[in-house]
């Protein structure tokens, strides 16, 4: 811990010149930008936004499915599904094959407005990803995968609310 001019204490942030940690940070910081901008162009909350971005990848889902996945209880996800049918970006439909089940289908016109924002980050990253060499492309799929399992944990480590 180092003293500020002020007298206050403060914890010095972990990877302070080390450029790898640096870009994450970065990366962070600009993934919750992006997130509130995103956010506010499909009139959702961050939470219904991520819950979209499971279904537009994972396809249709329980609300169970949708709680594991946003780690969250399933009376969230309930909550979350209903903001999210009444603003018109889901639908409910019953399961082809379980009686019981209801799953939740994202609404193509709210996908291709989530994919029109974010198609040009999907195509940079790819470039990117594209135009490294097949070893490259190794370390920092694990590297990343890496950072993905710490993040799991963590996020694991913390009460579902």
């Amino acid at each position: 811990m180092t003293s500020s001019p002020r007298g206050s204490r403060r914890t010095e942030s972990p990877g302070v010149g080390n450029a790898v940690m640096e870009h994450l940070q970065e990366v962070g910081t600009l993934t919750r930008v992006i997130e509130q901008r995103l956010s506010g162009a499909l009139g959702i909350n961050a939470t219904d936004l991520a819950a979209m971005e499971h279904l537009a990848t994972d396809g249709p889902l329980t609300a169970k499915d949708l709680a594991d996945r946003l780690r969250v209880s399933t009376a969230a996800s309930t909550h979350i599904v209903d903001r999210l049918e009444k603003a018109g970006h889901v639908v409910r439909r019953p399961h082809a094959t379980d009686r019981r089940k209801v799953l939740v289908e994202p609404v193509a016109e709210s996908m291709d407005r989530l994919f029109g924002h974010l198609r040009p980050l999907l195509h940079g990253v790819e470039g990117l990803v594209e135009a490294l060499s097949p070893g490259d492309r190794d370390v920092v799929r694990a590297f990343l995968a890496g950072v993905v399992r710490i993040y799991a944990d963590t996020a694991d480590s913390f009460p579902k609310g």
